[in-house]
């Protein structure tokens, strides 16, 4: 019998006070879970522009669900500022069953112009950070788990971006950090699996302040991006929560994507194609090959915004 309930559990949601991070601590709240909302109030190029949202929105779930929460306004990039905040949450309900590392900015410019200040930002709060908070709560998850050996419930998600699969122009730091999320899933996954612990990436589609900063550089661009701002990041919450449910169990490692009703499993990159050289040093050995092997399957130099630019299904 399938169980989606997530009552007693307890979640935290970084970047959880706006967009998709909101959205699914709204949808964990209303499974049942405790929510703690970790946002230092952002702006979406990483400046403070709301410090007390966290506490409004920690205050609307609780009322709205019947359901205890915490705010938490510390910056995930900062390492200490991590490890005192997860003392704090330990310390309040005791235990930790639900990671979403959803916490992002973007600062965006082109390669060849692109500032190193900006760079280390976007990598300090999208990667590091993420880092910063896997590291700690799963060293929590991983003594739950010692200590109950029917545990089974641990959950990691981090909220990634098709950027960080297909890339995209002008978001070095973005999509870098993105597909650094990738990695850092799979390592991850392997860590925890003796202990339960499941971690997963979502790739989302929907309307978010980063949506709303695309700067389109063509037609397919610009219709990606008046699509996606019609799409409710409900769905992207509904995926994180049966991933965090007792039917989510059996995946880990894995690359899931949601736009609107559609549900993406994505495959990791695995080689495609292969040929042996002959005991040669001739490199016309290389271009026979590689005419014969690879030319056609190359992977066309698309970004995410053209691969996804045609109607969603709602």
């Amino acid at each position: 019998m399938s169980n989606n309930s997530l009552e007693d559990r307890v979640s935290l949601i970084t970047g959880g006070a706006r967009g998709i991070g909101k959205s699914i601590a709204e949808s964990l709240a209303k499974k049942g879970s405790k929510i703690i909302i970790m946002d230092p109030g952002y702006s979406i190029n990483g400046n403070h522009d709301d410090k007390n949202i966290a506490e409004r929105v920690s205050e609307e779930i609780r009322d709205k669900y019947a359901i205890e929460t915490l705010a938490i306004t510390k910056d995930i990039s900062i390492e200490e500022e991590v490890k005192n905040s997860i003392e704090i949450i330990i310390k309040k309900f005791d235990k930790l069953d639900i990671v979403v590392n959803n916490a992002a900015i973007i600062r965006d410019g082109f390669i060849f112009k692109y500032s190193t200040e900006d760079w280390k930002k976007v990598i300090d709060t999208n990667l590091t950070g993420a880092f910063n908070i896997i590291s700690e709560t799963s060293k929590y998850m991983k003594e739950q788990s010692k200590s109950d050996n029917t545990y089974s419930y641990g959950r990691i998600i981090n909220i990634i971006s098709t950027a960080g699969i297909w890339g995209n122009y002008g978001q070095a730091a973005y999509a870098s950090a993105k597909a650094g999320l990738i990695a850092l899933t799979r390592v991850t996954a392997l860590d925890l699996q003796r202990s339960n612990i499941k971690c997963n990436a979502i790739a989302p589609f929907a309307a978010t302040r980063v949506t709303e900063s695309i700067k389109p550089q063509n037609e397919a661009q610009q219709t990606y991006k008046k699509l996606a701002l019609k799409i409710d990041a409900k769905y992207v919450g509904d995926l994180t929560s049966y991933l965090s449910s007792d039917d989510g169990a059996k995946y880990t490692g894995q690359i899931f994507g949601v736009r609107a009703k559609e549900v993406f499993l994505f495959n990791q990159s695995r080689p495609v194609f292969n040929f042996v050289r002959n005991e040669t040093e001739d490199l016309h050995e290389l271009k026979d090959n590689f005419s014969k092997y690879f030319d056609e399957n190359l992977t066309p130099l698309e970004t995410d915004l053209e691969a996804f630019s045609k109607d969603p299904i709602t």
